[in-house]
C-alpha cells in the first residue's frame, strides 16, 4: 500500500540536521534509491514510512498527509520494530559465534 508524504516536512526534517540522503538511508535502513525516489513522488510504502518515522523519532502522523491511514499504521508499526530487532539478534549472534570459533581455533592450538 502506498501512502502520500509530506514532501516539504521530509525535506524539512532532512535538511534541518544536515543529514544527506545517504545518511538518512543508512540510519532508517533503507536503501538510498528509497530515500530519492520518496523524496522525489512523496510516495512511500508502510514498512518505509515507519523506517523514516523511527530515523526521525516521529510519529507516522507527522509525515504523511492522509490523516486516515494513521490508525492502520500504528497498528503494525511494532510489527516492524519486532522485526527490526529479530534481525539485530540473528546478525549478532551469528558474529557472536564467529567470534567464538575464532578464539577456540587459536586457543586450541
Amino acid at each position: 500500500m502506498e501512502i502520500q508524504l509530506n514532501l516539504q516536512k521530509l525535506k524539512q526534517l532532512r535538511k534541518s540536521k544536515a543529514w544527506s540522503q545517504s545518511h538518512l538511508a543508512d540510519i532508517a535502513g533503507v536503501s538510498l534509491r528509497t530515500i530519492q525516489r520518496i523524496e522525489k513522488s512523496g510516495v512511500a510504502s508502510q514498512e518505509s514510512v515507519m523506517s523514516i518515522c523511527a530515523a526521525y523519532d516521529l510519529q507516522t502522523s507527522d509525515i504523511i498527509k492522509d490523516e486516515d491511514l494513521n490508525d492502520e499504521l500504528t497498528t503494525s508499526f511494532m510489527q516492524v520494530v519486532n522485526y527490526k530487532i529479530d534481525h539485530v539478534i540473528v546478525k549478532a549472534t551469528c558474529v557472536a559465534f564467529v567470534l567464538a570459533f575464532i578464539m577456540a581455533y587459536f586457543l586450541t592450538e
